[in-house]
């Protein structure tokens, strides 16, 4: 689809920037004004007027499409707004937007989060209104009904949600999708009904999992891409899609409800994970994540019953840290051949999924490193007596049954020769002893997420010193 030229101003160039935008800075003004007055008037919550100005300027926002032809306009109301946001925020003004019992910032990801969906959606506004309309809409629905009537609470850190406040932002994140695909588009009915329910049912993961007020920025994002995958494929394999992420929903619940390592939110995150390895890889790519989560799993419980101390309730954050450097070579393997010319390399078979189990070996193999090092009979001069052992548990745990049982013919991962056993192996070997001197060049850290940090660090610089040499070998066939 071609981008947006209309206009609702008149005029041309810089005189029609100029008149959008200073239409748009009053009626953000009006917009907090009156929530201003509301707040102070009615003695409403916070998080009301909050959710009054969220609405307001994405109704604002939804025009800018038709209102300015560049994004260097988007992007200076942007940082003008961010500015006096944050001048508001320091001198204690506007108490309708700021005088809230959280920690958010909600309000500077917000036009970050509209400036970035105009710059990629502007030229396709019935997706940009719809990516919009999930931020605008759900979100507030989310917030006050979870407010109101949320009786069934997890956390995340410091997050609390309610499964009431997500059951509404799924609704109505539904409701903002198919109405606007049946109605805009000419996509038929039944596509637009099952790329609603898969859409909403990622996206209010995704916001479930949020923290500190990035939702603004991940759901309109999430939305837009979303829709650029979704409504180009048939009504078949969506519902196919659909089938498999709610079954590894329902399973990774499960776990954490069985065995007590995931909280909610990490168990929606480790789904969201696993999902990813399926869809944009294959069936194959789940196999090591799903093995990694069963030895973690093992290792926690191990841990927990040697030394006394209190295990399980992983959080999303610690999720995020084993899983970053999978996911991004996963997202790597994807992205590149899509992108990159047909004759290259990364066109042929799938040339990260050796570092993909790999990293995952190797992010295990670290933990495993861990665990053995705390039990009381090895002490510090058995640490370099289980560096290699951790390596080698890594790799057999993980990786080997990641490439053997994941590139077998029925799982579609392709076969792998034998560079890609060298490639993971490689990468287990090096995890454990770079974190190791990760941990000498920097002060050990005083809690679980700043040493999950320094583990995916050093599954980051392995990956760094060993795929090179693992795609130019691919090269050189």
């Amino acid at each position: 689809m071609r981008p947006v030229t209309m206009s609702y101003l008149p005029g041309d160039g810089l005189l029609r920037e100029v008149s959008g935008a200073l239409l748009v800075i009053v009626a953000f003004a009006l917009v907090i004004a009156l929530a201003q007055l509301w707040q102070r008037r009615a003695a409403l919550p916070v998080e009301w007027s909050r959710k009054l100005i969220h609405v307001g300027g994405g109704v604002v926002a939804g025009f800018f499409p038709w209102l300015f032809a560049t994004h260097w306009t988007v992007l200076a109301l942007g940082v003008g707004m961010g500015g006096v946001l944050w001048l508001a925020r320091r001198g204690g003004w506007l108490p309708a937007l700021h005088a809230v019992n959280r920690d958010s910032k909600g309000e500077f990801y917000y036009p970050l989060g509209v400036y970035l969906l105009f710059m990629v959606a502007r030229g396709q506004p019935v997706f940009y209104l719809i990516a919009l309309g999930a931020l605008v809409l759900a979100d507030t629905a989310a917030a006050v009904l979870g407010q109101r009537y949320g009786q069934t609470v997890f956390t995340d850190g410091g997050e609390v949600r309610s499964i009431e406040g997500s059951v509404a932002f799924f609704f109505v994140t539904f409701l903002a999708v198919h109405l606007p695909l049946l109605l805009l588009t000419s996509l038929p009915p039944a596509s637009t009904v099952l790329v609603a329910l898969q859409l909403g049912l990622l996206v209010t993961s995704f916001e479930a999992i949020s923290r500190g007020g990035n939702d603004n920025l991940l759901v309109p994002l999430a939305t837009y891409y979303l829709l650029l995958e979704l409504t180009g494929r048939p009504a078949g394999d969506i519902a196919y899609q659909l089938t498999v992420q709610l079954a590894i929903l329902v399973f990774t619940v499960v776990v954490a409800r069985g065995t007590k390592f995931f909280t909610l939110a990490g168990a929606i995150a480790a789904h969201l994970m696993l999902y990813a390895a399926f869809s944009l890889g294959n069936p194959g790519w789940t196999v090591a994540p799903l093995f990694a989560l069963a030895v973690c799993i093992a290792l926690d419980g191990w841990f927990g019953r040697a030394s006394g101390r209190p295990t399980g309730g992983q959080q999303v954050r610690a999720v995020y840290y084993v899983s970053i450097v999978s996911a991004l070579l996963l997202f790597a393997d994807n992205t590149f051949a899509t992108l990159l010319p047909v004759t290259s390399l990364l066109q042929r078979g799938r040339p990260f999924f050796a570092a993909f189990v790999g990293a995952l070996g190797a992010q295990t193999a670290i933990m495993t490193f861990q665990v053995l090092r705390r039990r009381p009979e090895n002490g510090r001069r058995d640490r370099l007596r289980l560096l290699p052992l951790a390596s080698v548990s890594g790799f057999a745990l993980i990786a080997l049954p990641g490439l053997l049982v994941g590139a077998g013919p029925a799982l579609g991962a392709g076969r792998p020769g034998w560079v890609s056993f060298v490639t993971a192996f490689a990468l287990c070997l090096l995890s454990p002893p770079l974190y190791m001197a990760l941990r000498l060049l920097v002060r050990p850290p005083a809690d679980a997420n700043r040493d999950l940090r320094l583990q995916a660090l050093a599954v980051l610089i392995a990956v760094a010193i060993v795929v090179p040499f693992h795609l130019a070998w691919l090269a050189s066939r």
